[in-house]
């Protein structure tokens, strides 16, 4: 009997995973712990291994397609086994017959079939009325050849879009089914590669916007009126009677996605534009930043210290041949800092406040892929010598995309540098479910009045600590930040 093999979860907040490459096609041998597929997460992209030897019967998902965790995505068998029927341990249906073709392709039927004319297709759950093919080859109004090959909208409303549109074969089904024009549906929805899920969004839009399908009844055209009138409006039913603030905003959130519709605003993509899906790191980036903006009431308090003690501690430190950080010396003191502040470890979860005992703390580091926070456990018990070979170990597979899910997760504050790129200060923002992060800037040289009257030149950082105003008052933050200047300003007391 044929094994399965599922799309993983990674994490406990892990809800999906995007394919990134099958290192495997349909017929190839494989064995137990080899690599077969690469899958990007949220934050992470690893490899998924076979758990039993046997050879690839075929894959149900290829490339780019976004994948609901423990759901089936491909099958490992017996030569010449038929790939099974049935349901996945999702308990959705498998698309019958989807073995594809050996060398790797496509199968026949993944390619979208034209609906009967006149027929009307019975909608997917939550996607309103029928919507019957405008076509008869299934194809939609403007279409130069099957469903979702081109965009050549009458009037001039949209640009010609050669080629392909990028889409999974279950959106193409779909498509297909509904008579829905793939580069319109990418076009409005700004959906790139086109999701199944994307197709009923826009077949349900569509049957109360345009000749596709017909019109809604008189309630879900007013809803489809509110909502393009107002996208940041949650639907009423969302938020019941005396919900938890919390429970509330996490629903508002839900509601609005944390984007604007497109609707709101006018843009075209010209010639020679590339378009891809705001996803994977970016995409767990933009929701966090907006939950960030319309959630957390943020103050924002800026403080210079001396940096010329620190920097000396830098020099003594690589002179016994360990190459230090400034980073390094700022995580260390951060840590120092909040042990002693214990009103800054704090977090807001089930509309509670969790007071945190252990300083695990995050680090912001730029990559390729976007922006990720590593988090150094328990770094107040760190010494400066552990937390630089921590830190750069977490750096270089943060850059790498190697990190692991866990390694990501429980940080109480985080620290954000930009002080290499030359920025003398910024705002940082908050990022739940932590109450407070650093803003570490460039070192700059000044002039100063000396001890005997004269003009010397000294060196100076600037600190920027955004506070969650909600947990932390900004006179409690003055005075984190009034210990951590002093940490750093006396660094032998970071190192002891």
């Amino acid at each position: 009997m044929a094994a399965e093999i599922i799309m993983p979860k990674a994490g406990m907040a892990m809800e999906t995973g995007v394919i990134v490459q099958w290192f495997k096609k349909p017929g190839d041998t494989v064995e137990v712990g080899e690599a077969l597929l690469e899958i990007e997460t949220d934050k992470v992209t690893m490899e998924v291994e076979a758990e039993v030897s046997g050879v690839l019967l075929g894959v149900l998902h290829d490339a780019g397609d976004e994948v609901p965790v423990t759901r089936t995505i491909g099958y490992i068998g017996r030569a010449g086994e038929a790939l099974p029927q049935g349901e996945g341990p999702s308990g959705d249906p498998e698309p019958a017959g989807e073995t594809p073709a050996q060398d790797g392709s496509p199968s026949a039927s993944s390619v979208p079939q034209p609906a009967p004319s006149g027929s009307s297709v019975p909608p997917a759950p939550g996607a309103g009325p029928p919507v019957p093919s405008a076509r008869p080859d299934g194809g939609s109004p403007g279409d130069s050849g099957p469903a979702g090959e081109t965009l050549a909208r009458g009037g001039g409303s949209a640009a010609a879009v050669k080629g392909k549109v990028p889409a999974t074969p279950a959106a193409r089904r779909l498509a297909a089914e509904y008579g829905v024009d793939l580069a319109e549906a990418a076009r409005v929805l700004g959906a790139f590669p086109v999701h199944a899920e994307a197709v009923r969004r826009f077949a349900a839009r569509s049957s109360g916007e345009s000749a596709v399908g017909a019109p809604p009844s008189g309630g879900q055209q007013r809803k489809s009126a509110e909502y393009a009138e107002a996208p940041f409006s949650a639907p009423p039913e969302t938020t019941p009677p005396g919900a938890p603030l919390d429970d509330t905003l996490a629903r508002t959130l839900a509601g609005i996605s944390g984007f604007v519709s497109p609707a709101a605003y006018h843009f075209q993509p010209e010639p020679g534009d590339t378009i891809e899906p705001l996803a994977g790191i970016r995409g767990v980036t933009a929701r966090r930043m907006v939950t960030s903006h319309l959630v957390i009431p943020p103050t924002t308090l800026h403080r210079d210290v001396d940096a010329d003690p620190l920097l000396a501690l830098k020099r003594n430190i690589r002179d016994g041949k360990v190459n230090v950080s400034l980073n390094d010396l700022f995580l260390a003191a951060a840590a120092r800092a909040l042990r002693g502040c214990p009103w800054m470890r704090v977090s807001l979860f089930n509309n509670q406040v969790v007071r945190r005992e252990s300083v695990h703390l995050g680090m912001a580091v730029a990559g390729e892929r976007g922006l990720l926070v590593p988090v150094i456990r328990d770094a107040e018990r760190r010494s400066i010598i552990e937390l630089h070979d921590i830190a750069a170990d977490l750096a270089e597979r943060a850059r790498s995309g190697k990190l692991r899910p866990d390694e990501m997760q429980g940080a109480v504050f985080s620290v954000s540098n930009l002080g290499m790129y030359g920025i003398s200060t910024f705002t940082p923002v908050v990022n739940p479910p932590e109450a407070a992060i650093l803003g570490v800037g460039t070192v700059r040289e000044v002039l100063r009045r000396g001890p005997e009257g004269g003009v010397e030149e000294c060196s100076r950082i600037d600190l920027s600590l955004t506070l969650d105003h909600r947990l932390i008052d900004g006179a409690q933050g003055a005075l984190f930040l009034r210990e951590l200047a002093e940490l750093i300003e006396n660094p032998v007391r970071i190192v002891v």
